[in-house]
């Protein structure tokens, strides 16, 4: 599968950064890399009808994005996340709501797309709003991939919304914040690490549960073996959009049928390069990830 198509559903928005307003909202961040690797990507959401919702617009469909499926919300405006950036580089988002992706609509044209496309992507965010929400459980079932990419926003979720996401996917992408948090609901006591993961896995009977471990790298459990991949060492300029860049190029690989423990070293690679730039979608070159990739071999 040379050209994976990948479809996410959520939220399209300004991050304002202290450096300035740059095309944001998870969903979208992972689409862009992963048209930016070469995949055939898509992302469900809305916009204001207002100067910002056509500016963005403009902005997707000018990085090399399709804007066929983004709607455009009579009423509710255009949304912007206001970014804080930590002096580690963590990102804290202030969110308004609510925005158009808080209605996003369904239609046949929707269903149709969701059941054409080899992964479809959802996380927590965008089902805040009960509108969003059902329309995209709404068409999950018509996915034949079904990625959880669970991103918890502290205000912006209830534990039932959560547990119903993880319920329906094939795939679980978390960090460990994100995990503990499952364990606690799922009233999981394991103390260790690796039987946490087990045990959620086993839970839910998932085909992967990908974990993104900051700067510690990224680990995934089949249901056999676990796969783990250092961090690659940059000058990190900041964190925003590193964990959706990490699971566009994972999951585009994995699409394309590379071993598991190719596709974890390929996200941490794209993710690594992500958090030496400014912003959600930085330019990356294939040069520069084989560069990295190339440097860590010779250190391995």
């Amino acid at each position: 599968m040379t050209s994976p198509r990948i479809v996410c559903f959520g939220e399209l928005l300004w991050d304002v950064l202290p450096s300035g307003k740059v095309a944001g909202g998870a969903p979208f961040n992972i689409v862009n890399r992963a048209n930016a690797l070469g995949a055939s990507a898509t992302v469900i959401s809305s916009v204001g009808q207002d100067d910002l919702g056509t500016a963005l617009l403009d902005l997707v469909a000018e990085l090399g994005n399709a804007t066929s499926y983004i709607q455009t919300h009579p009423d509710l405006e255009t949304s912007r996340s206001i970014v804080t950036i930590s002096e580690s580089g963590e990102p804290t988002y202030d969110l308004l709501h609510p925005v158009a992706w808080d209605d996003i609509q369904v239609n046949s044209e929707v269903v149709d797309l969701v059941g054409s496309c080899d992964a479809f992507i959802y996380s927590s965010l965008a089902l805040r709003d009960e509108r969003s929400r059902e329309a995209m459980f709404e068409v999950l079932p018509h996915a034949s991939l079904t990625i959880c990419d669970i991103n918890l926003r502290a205000g912006h979720y209830t534990q039932d919304t959560i547990l119903r996401m993880l319920d329906q996917a094939h795939i679980l992408r978390a960090n460990e914040h994100e995990l503990n948090t499952i364990c606690k609901w799922l009233n999981i006591t394991e103390k260790s690490w690796e039987k946490k993961v087990r045990s959620i896995y086993s839970h839910y009977n998932y085909q992967a549960l990908v974990t993104t471990l900051g700067g510690a790298g990224a680990v995934c459990f089949d249901g056999t073996e676990f796969f783990s991949q250092p961090v690659f060492r940059v000058d990190v300029v900041d964190t925003v959009g590193a964990g959706d860049a990490f699971l566009a190029a994972f999951i585009t690989s994995h699409l394309r049928d590379n071993p598991i423990q190719d596709s974890l070293r390929y996200g941490c690679a794209v993710g690594a390069l992500t958090a030496a730039k400014a912003g959600g979608t930085p330019q990356i070159s294939t040069a520069e990830i084989d560069a990295i990739l190339t440097s860590a071999n010779r250190h391995d």
